[in-house]
């Protein structure tokens, strides 16, 4: 049984006076699991909030079995290129609008995600926040062939250089990524996920740490991540979906 404890989401632009690219899809039930999702408008191209949207909403309209058969993300990610391709018809700027799309879903036999571009999926473990994802950037492909270090990019340009986003343009690259509940939640069954836009986690990983009882409570984390991107200034738009989940019935946490 999985059963939502708390969540927490803020979606804002970079600047009040702009358009907010970002699209959030906050927990929300679907079959026996819970659904949630960050999109992030690729900003170079016009038409990026319409395709962050689309996205968003493709996932709303799935049945339960979307997220539960075997090879069913491939599906899901070539049906959302074909409507971000389709807005095109609608407005002809559109031609190189873009998204990324990271998800979640938390159903009975595990945790499955779905992701492609520079969105992040945290796990909370051991008082800290780890990155589950992995980014779909020039840097992080750099790091994964073995060319460079972290270190040694830490300070060079072009972080945010995506070579995976959904688009008419691009050949669709994702990550799928199966986890069971065993080796990621605490001893009580409670497992604390977060999904942040770059606009986020930039300032998060500025300075990772928040004291335990705030990794713990989303809403807490949420105040204090949004006071801190708005002190630092945001770098882009920033998103954040922070949910607490248990995967034992009442009963079971008294056994």
């Amino acid at each position: 049984m999985i059963k939502l404890l708390s969540s927490s989401s803020f979606s804002f632009p970079k600047q009040p006076t702009r358009n907010n690219e970002d699209s959030i899809l906050p927990p929300r039930k679907v079959g026996d699991g819970i659904l949630m999702a960050v999109a992030d408008g690729v900003g170079a191209y016009a038409g990026a909030s319409a395709a962050s949207e689309s996205a968003i909403d493709y996932l709303t309209s799935l049945q339960p079995t979307a997220f539960t058969e075997y090879n069913s993300f491939e599906q899901i990610f070539e049906q959302i290129k074909t409507r971000v391709s389709e807005l095109v018809s609608h407005d002809s700027n559109y031609s190189d609008a873009a998204t990324t799309l990271t998800f979640c879903y938390a159903g009975q036999k595990g945790l499955r995600i779905g992701h492609v571009g520079d969105c992040r999926v945290y796990i909370k473990d051991n008082g800290k926040l780890l990155q589950i994802t992995k980014d779909h950037t020039l840097h992080q492909k750099l790091i994964d062939e073995g060319l460079y270090k972290p270190s040694e990019l830490k300070d060079s340009g072009g972080k945010s250089t995506l070579f995976s986003a959904i688009s008419r343009k691009i050949n669709l690259q994702f990550q799928e990524i199966s986890i069971n509940y065993e080796e990621i939640c605490a001893k009580d069954g409670s497992l604390n996920l977060f999904l942040m836009s770059d606009g986020a986690y930039h300032s998060w990983e500025l300075r990772p740490r928040f004291l335990e009882s705030t990794l713990e409570d989303p809403s807490r984390f949420a105040a204090n991540l949004r006071r801190r991107i708005t002190r630092l200034q945001p770098i882009d738009d920033c998103s954040l979906v922070a949910v607490k989940l248990t995967t034992k019935t009442q009963l079971e946490l008294f056994d």
